[in-house]
């Protein structure tokens, strides 16, 4: 039998250690530095010294690189049996794991050859009185033979290593991207490391990881244990975020180098050792943690590109009561209810009663209280909640008496709020569909409830522009107020005679009834609008000419006074006896409208120009006035120092300022002094005419407020065929009067000769107040 020998092509051997294994050329002074640094920590570990008092320094051209440390230095052994043979480590020693030594490989050298052609070693053991030189060169390289060079220098030379290395001329190293490459793996070890003068180390990982000054404690958790590793945490915000900062840690008892540095939303996390740059940890966290940590037990793969998986799943079983930790102390804070990663963590943990200081929606309007604080916020009231979206379902279960709790549409909120109405607090869901559980005859009715019903009616025949009303009285199951429904043309409304708002309001009407119209008027707006605005024309439902032609319809206003009762008794008692239609008994008791009457004569006409000067001459945009199709909120001219006499301004030419309007009629006094703080808002205009009828509509912005303004001619003014349109909003305020603007189609109805122009006019809100 022949043999063969085992042979090893050296400089391909090379090329896979230096370049296949590690994940760049700056390899090489990354792993020398690291030397470099578990240099010096065994030095200091073995003199009792920090290891700040000693350095590392890089000198790097295109050409060279020389790594200077102060390290424990190496003796004749070390370099023969350690650092020039590959897979051997001199680091795998309880002395050197005590020290926090990084390295435990042993590739040593032999990753320099993939960007050197030379290297040197200048080295001196502590303890030593002579130092050692030791060359290799690449190209003289063989394996099994004595091709690298080791000699005494008689020279003096300090404790440490430098290693001198000669880059090959046809791959220059880029010394600005080394220095880039090295920070991040230097750059929080608590020793100097220069490169060229440049202080690379010795930063704070905390600040690295944007945990800042200005960060507050929310909870100190101490004694953490997981397994062996034990450790403090303090937690922390900044109002919007959390971040964690871990110290103090103990392994089996022992005290133990380490830390975690952890802000929400950082990127990814990096792990260290000993302070020193290893590789992403890429561990699973609730909260999106990412910075620094910095754990003995951290090892990386050969190749340095990664943390074994051993390292990872030690390192991840921290986390979890970390993260719990971090949930305890945001459950009392305002972050419990603006932090969406919170509410989805307590999901994960089961831990609902923590979600105390998370809000909830309350209808009607946005109110919203804390989970917790529901029970004392109503402790007298049947609260039921609703998960949906439907309108008339919100506005049938809600009122101010039974607010009604609303569950989120956003996840994780909705499962966290559903999961705490029903297992802490106990509230029931409401039923698809209000119940009427008694309906009460007239004749069940006491004379209180019987005025407001014809008072409720005659308002919205009169301001809201509804002719067939129909009220009710019943007992709504879940302490529904109210419930609306439109039969054909009729609006049937069914009260609740428990409902606190309605109890109210008829014991002002039996100890003053002179009020009570009045107060009817209000508790329309606040309390009856908002069920029935979908029934109410106007010009988002049925646009202007529906508008206008409900007005058409109307052309009396009702009143029903106290003083009437004894003419209607014979009428109220047949719609006691239900013998007649309540639209009868406010037919029989219509009284003469009392509408106002505006006059405007010439002696209190003027014109713009001389009156508002100011706003005449003001200067504008050149731009061209554009006609707008659809009602938009602009701004009014406000003139609140200004009072004038005239109610109506004219003007012969177009005024840019004015967006070209040429009349302006002053609205009536009484509207000035009832609603004059809605034209000094921004609002919408827009106006409709047919006949005698011209209807302004004034649109709060981003409110559900709106203002008629109806004007019926007298004489033989007539506005002509239906029309109407939106106009720029150009409403002037003064101190004592309000100006609106009139379409050029409408002048010829105010204009003024030797007779007054007369008029009738009404307003009112259409609205919340």
């Amino acid at each position: 039998m022949s043999k063969i020998p085992f042979q090893v092509e050296t400089t391909r051997v090379l090329e896979i250690l230096s370049k296949q294994i590690y994940d760049s050329p700056y390899a090489m002074a990354r792993e020398n530095v690291q030397n470099g640094y578990d240099a010096v920590l065994i030095r200091a570990s073995k003199e009792g010294r920090s290891p700040s008092e000693f350095s590392v320094k890089i000198t790097a051209t295109p050409q060279r690189i020389e790594i200077c440390d102060e390290g424990i230095g190496m003796s004749e052994q070390v370099l023969r049996e350690n650092f020039w043979r590959a897979g051997s480590s001199g680091k795998n020693n309880d002395e050197a794991r005590a020290a926090g030594v990084i390295g435990t490989f042993g590739i040593g050298a032999m990753a320099n050859f993939g960007v050197c052609e030379r290297l040197q070693v200048d080295t001196r053991e502590s303890g030593s009185d002579t130092g050692i030189r030791t060359v290799a060169v690449k190209s003289e390289l063989t394996i099994g033979s004595d091709c690298i060079s080791m000699e005494p220098i008689d020279s003096p030379l300090p404790v440490g290593t430098t290693l001198t290395a000669d880059i090959s001329p046809s791959a220059p190293l880029n010394v600005d991207a080394l220095r880039n490459y090295l920070r991040p793996f230097v750059q929080f070890l608590t020793i100097p490391v220069v490169f060229n003068g440049e202080l690379l180390s010795q930063q704070d990982p905390r600040e690295a990881a944007g945990i800042g000054a200005g960060w507050r404690l929310l909870a100190r958790k101490e004694h953490i244990c997981v397994g062996g590793t034990a450790f403090d945490a303090n937690l922390l915000s900044d109002g919007r975020q959390i971040a964690v900062v871990a110290e103090n840690f103990a392994i089996d008892g022992r005290p133990s180098a380490g830390g975690m540095w952890l802000r929400q939303g950082a990127g990814q996390i990096m792990g260290l050792r000993s302070r020193f740059g290893l590789a992403p940890a890429p561990l699973p966290t609730y909260y999106q943690l990412g910075g620094y940590i910095d754990f003995p037990f951290l090892t990386p793969t050969a190749g340095r590109e990664a943390l074994t998986r051993e390292s990872i799943q030690t390192s991840s079983q921290l986390v979890p009561p970390l993260e719990e930790a971090l949930s305890e102390a945001i459950k009392d804070t305002d972050l419990a209810d603006s932090l969406p990663l919170f509410q989805q963590h307590l999901l994960i943990l089961n831990r609902i009663q923590w979600a105390n200081r998370v809000s909830i929606q309350m209808s009607p309007g946005d109110n919203r209280v804390e989970l917790g604080k529901l029970r004392e916020a109503f402790p007298n009231v049947d609260l039921h909640w609703y998960a949906g979206q439907d309108p008339d379902t919100i506005n049938t279960f809600s009122s101010e008496d039974n607010p009604l709790v609303r569950v989120s549409q956003q996840s994780p909120r909705r499962e966290l709020q559903n999961r705490y109405l029903n297992e802490i607090v106990q509230l029931k869901e409401i039923p698809q569909t209000a119940t009427v559980l008694a309906t009460y005859a007239p004749s069940e009715l006491t004379w209180e409830e019987v005025s407001l019903t014809f008072s409720i009616a005659r308002v919205l025949r009169a301001d809201y522009l509804i002719d067939e009303v129909a009220v009710e009285w019943v007992k709504i199951g879940y302490n529904v107020p109210m419930l609306t429904e439109m039969v054909g043309e009729r609006l049937i409304i069914r009260l609740s005679r428990s409902w606190g708002a309605v109890q109210a309001l008829l014991r002002v009407i039996e100890a003053t009834p002179d009020v009570g119209d009045g107060m009817t008027k209000d508790f329309v707006r606040v309390h009856i609008y908002d069920k029935i605005k979908a029934f109410v024309p106007s010009s988002q439902r049925a646009g202007l000419d529906a508008l206008q032609k409900t007005l058409a319809r109307r052309r009396e206003l009702y009143r029903l006074e106290m003083d009437d009762r004894g003419e209607l008794e014979p009428l109220l008692a047949e719609y006691l006896a239900g013998k007649v239609e309540l639209g009868q008994v406010l037919t029989a008791a219509a009284q003469v409208s009392s509408a106002q009457t505006q006059r405007v004569s010439s002696d209190v006409v003027g014109n713009v120009e001389n009156v508002l000067n100011d706003v005449v001459n003001a200067a504008v945009s050149p731009e061209p006035v554009q006609a707008i199709s659809a009602p938009m909120a602009g701004s009014p001219i406000l003139r609140l120092d200004t009072e004038l006499r005239e109610r109506l301004l004219t003007t012969d030419r177009e005024v840019a300022q004015l967006n070209n309007h040429r009349m302006f009629l002053a609205l009536s006094d009484r509207l000035f002094q009832l609603e004059r703080d809605f034209f000094t808002f921004p609002h919408s205009t827009q106006v409709a005419w047919a006949g005698r009828r011209i209807v302004f509509l004034f649109g709060l912005a981003n409110s559900p407020q709106n203002l008629y303004y109806d004007i019926e001619l007298r004489g033989a003014r007539n506005a002509g065929a239906a029309g109407g349109c939106p106009l720029i909003t150009t409403t002037i305020v003064t101190k004592n009067k309000i100006f609106v603007p009139v379409p050029p189609a409408l002048m010829d109805c105010f204009k003024v000769s030797d007779d007054p122009v007369e008029f009738y006019v009404r307003f009112d809100m259409l609205g919340h107040k």
